[in-house]
Parts: structure tokens; C-alpha cells; sequence
């Protein structure tokens, strides 16, 4: 069985992107997110600009999506990072570090071709509740 959560600005500021997906959800005990554009928590207006500002915005869209559900940063079990370009990568795990001080969860960083958004990442993980 599966729940599809909504987290209000982050959700409205996915679906505005025309992605047919839902930010956030539960099968059980793990919660399964979508992967997480630069968003502005508290605008919900996508964040463009350096990497590492992006890959901030992105962590922290995660980390208030995973709040919402009774979870955290600290329970994420899996991340899949994607990025536009591999050079990226540097910029990137600076960032990444700081968000999980505490002990990486496993990580899949993929290059992938630039798509038609103003955007150069996004991260979709698995946490435990």
C-alpha cells in the first residue's frame, strides 16, 4: 500500500515545473521521493545560479520534505544525485557534506544530457520513518 503526501509549496512548485509526479511517498515504513529541483522552501521558486546554491536548495527541498513526514536527512537511506554535467560533481559533494555530517547514505551520482529546465540537478532519496 502506498500514501502520497503533499507538502504544499514544494508540490505546487513540482507540479508548476509539469512534472506528473508527487513529491513524496510512503509504501510502508520508507518514504520515496521524486527527484527534488532546486526549489525555494519558502517560495517554492526554482533556485538557479552556482551549483552549490542549487544543490543547497535541493538538499534543503529534502530535507523539509522529509520533515513534513515524520522523518529526517538523518534516516535517508539511498540518494540519487543527477546533474547536467560531471564537472559538477566538485561543487556538489562540498555542499552534500555538510547535509549528512553525521555518515553518507549510499549514492548514485549520474551525468545525464542537459534537459529543457533552468535547472543543472536534482536528488531523490529513500529514508526510513
Amino acid at each position: 500500500m502506498r500514501e502520497i503526501l503533499e507538502i504544499p509549496v514544494i508540490s505546487e512548485a513540482i507540479r508548476g515545473l509539469g512534472a506528473p509526479t508527487s513529491a513524496l511517498v510512503r509504501a510502508g515504513d520508507l518514504l520515496f521521493t521524486c527527484g527534488m529541483p532546486p526549489i525555494d522552501t519558502r517560495t517554492g521558486r526554482i533556485v538557479t545560479g552556482p551549483i552549490e546554491a542549487q544543490t543547497r536548495a535541493s538538499l534543503d527541498a529534502l530535507r523539509v520534505t522529509l520533515d513534513h513526514a515524520g522523518s529526517s536527512l538523518a534516516k535517508v537511506v539511498k540518494a540519487t544525485v543527477y546533474v547536467t554535467d560531471p564537472v559538477l560533481m566538485g561543487g556538489v559533494n562540498t555542499v552534500y557534506q555538510e547535509f549528512f555530517p553525521d555518515g553518507w547514505p549510499a549514492r548514485t551520482f549520474a551525468a545525464i544530457k542537459p534537459w529543457p529546465l533552468p535547472f543543472d540537478i536534482e536528488i531523490e532519496c529513500v529514508a526510513c520513518l
